[in-house]
């Protein structure tokens, strides 16, 4: 592995680890994702297109509950209504999800991008939702009080912020080694967890785990066809 990547690799996986001290997550995430990005603009175009692009669905389903559901925010500080952290939440989400399957050919980029993202929000929203950051108007069926439409909402938004990872040419340096980043983020959701929530946070690393493992195995089908 090249000092670049090893660098992002090691930054990126401290912020996760220390990912309790919230501010401490994003600076050294998004230090990652700078470094990283002098070999590689797209993980730039796709974080701040997932901020953009999450904010615009956010503001638009806190006035009318389309696509995620009915809901309120108790998380300042906002802007115009939609929590500060929430729309960074969208952008070191996709970042984090983006790079295992990042020199994916586009088809494969979009087909697995927006599951990668839906996993991680069932860890997410269960954890927020506990804490009283935000409260739904739950609907049946519905995942531990989440209506199941937040989710469906989430893969179309990520679908969406998926189509922004078209690059001018393909690379052939792969990333794979960040599904180690991927499942090591929804495992601390885990290992954390406060009891009334091993629950649901078991199943979204077992599926976090099932991804990662499926896209590691993909990834060495299109190397030897390649």
């Amino acid at each position: 592995m090249d000092k670049l990547k090893l660098t992002a690799f090691v930054l990126l996986t401290l912020g996760i680890i220390f990912d309790g001290i919230l501010i401490l997550f994003f600076l050294l995430s998004i230090s990652s994702l700078i470094i990283l990005s002098i070999r590689r603009v797209d993980v730039i175009r796709v974080f701040l297109s997932a901020m953009l692009i999450g904010f615009l669905f956010e503001k638009l389903g806190l006035t009318t509950g389309f696509p995620f559901g009915h809901y309120a925010y108790y998380f300042p500080p906002y802007l115009l209504g939609v929590p500060v952290f929430v729309i960074f939440g969208w952008g070191i989400f996709s970042y984090i999800s983006y790079l295992p399957v990042m020199d994916f050919p586009f088809k494969y980029r979009v087909l697995f991008f927006p599951i990668l993202m839906v996993i991680i929000d069932l860890s997410v929203d269960p954890i927020m939702v506990t804490a009283h950051y935000w409260t739904w108007i739950s609907t049946y069926p519905n995942w531990y009080g989440i209506p199941l439409t937040n989710f469906l909402g989430w893969y179309l938004v990520s679908f969406i912020i998926s189509l922004t990872s078209i690059r001018t040419k393909e690379m052939k340096n792969s990333y794979i080694i960040f599904l180690i980043t991927y499942f090591l983020f929804s495992l601390k959701f885990l290992i954390f967890a406060k009891p009334q929530l091993i629950g649901p946070l078991s199943i979204a690393t077992s599926l976090a785990l099932l991804i990662s493992i499926i896209i590691f195995v993909f990834n060495r089908l299109i190397v030897k066809k390649g």
